[in-house]
């Protein structure tokens, strides 16, 4: 080796030998920090006798929480909409099961009295769980429906939280909020449910920050598609928005790009598909109970394996990505619009 070459690597050795050393002190940091956090999130508070409210829990992710909250020893008041819903969540040991419509203003204020006597005034959690989903594609979707799906998927919630503000602030606890992998990502056929999922994250934002004075904490959960009745439901569920349409424009264009044959095939397509992306409710349901449970709650939840992959890659990836990506789902593709003359090409 030359001089010079023997110079310049006295000059570098110095400067490599920080730099790796500098490196490992970032590794050792960011793996000191992980740690941390895993520590810090199995950190859990005694819900034993504390008051929470869950809202949907006929079935689904809300009979699950109740049933999971119950096994804590929490008092646990479960709205439903079903008396039989009700009866069934009295058995898993709910102390209360009021039976109500959530889109009815009144029944909500009625009810949130009931839940502000059961507690005395405090109130450790509040899940917005309940929701309805009415799926189909804008050219069918009677604009009552998107006014149905609003009322129970983000009014009813609003209202619900407004009432209950007091007890959740002298109870310095939760307020968890279930949206879906849909208030991240829009996705096509489905325009109503997903409009009311991204007020619902709206909301979520503004409140975290208007409770954290009182240190009552907000967590949004993401849920990707999971096997539960309203899930399951999802895709025979357009055939209501198409024949809803059909009383209402029976002889609309709207006919010639979705006719009766397509929908019967996009539907016996896509149930299909959909068997192979479900997962268990747990996931959800877990997350719900971290929420509500952790000292530490997270402010978000991506629930099951495609909310924390593809999803997340959608939600944060460039937009004409995610919107190409999003075409290719429609399968099979709509019809070919034919273009109607004009009353003056007629003549």
């Amino acid at each position: 080796m030359t001089e010079e070459a023997s110079g310049v690597w006295g000059i570098m050795l110095p400067w490599l030998s920080l730099t790796g050393a500098v490196m490992w002190l970032f590794l050792l940091a960011a793996l000191g920090l992980r740690v941390h956090k895993m520590l810090r999130a199995r950190g859990r508070e005694d819900v034993t006798g504390r008051w929470l409210v869950v809202t949907g829990c006929d079935s689904g992710f809300g009979h699950g929480v109740v049933e999971s909250l119950v096994a804590r020893g929490a008092n646990v008041i479960a709205f439903c909409l079903t008396a039989q819903g009700a009866d069934a969540a009295r058995s898993l040991g709910a102390k209360l099961a009021p039976c109500l419509d959530l889109t009815d203003d009144e029944a909500v204020v009625d009810a949130s009295r009931e839940v502000m006597s059961a507690c005395e005034g405090e109130l450790w959690g509040l899940v917005h769980n309940a929701g309805v989903v009415l799926p189909g594609f804008v050219d069918y979707q009677p604009i009552s429906f998107y006014r149905t799906v609003m009322d129970v998927n983000f009014f009813a919630p609003v209202l619900l939280t407004q009432r209950l503000l007091e007890p959740l602030r002298k109870g310095r606890g939760r307020v968890v909020l279930v949206s879906s992998v849909d208030g991240l990502v829009s996705l096509p056929g489905n325009a109503p449910y997903d409009a009311s999922k991204f007020a619902m994250e709206a909301y979520a934002d503004a409140l975290r920050v208007e409770l954290s004075f009182w240190n009552v904490h907000v967590s949004v959960v993401n849920p990707a598609t999971m096997r539960t009745p309203l899930a399951m439901g999802f895709f025979e569920g357009h055939l209501k928005a198409w024949q809803a349409m059909e009383r209402v424009d029976p002889d609309g264009a709207w006919k010639e790009t979705y006719p009766k044959d397509w929908l019967d095939e996009y539907i016996a397509f896509n149930t299909q598909q959909l068997e192979r992306i479900v997962q268990d409710p747990a996931h959800a349901i877990d997350d719900i109970m971290h929420a509500l449970t952790a000292k530490r709650p997270r402010l978000r939840y991506l629930s099951g394996t495609l909310a924390k992959t593809l999803f997340y890659a959608l939600w944060l990836g460039p937009e004409s990505w995610s919107a190409r990506f999003k075409r290719s789902m429609i399968q099979p593709a709509p019809r070919l619009c034919v273009v109607r003359p004009t009353s003056e090409e007629k003549v």
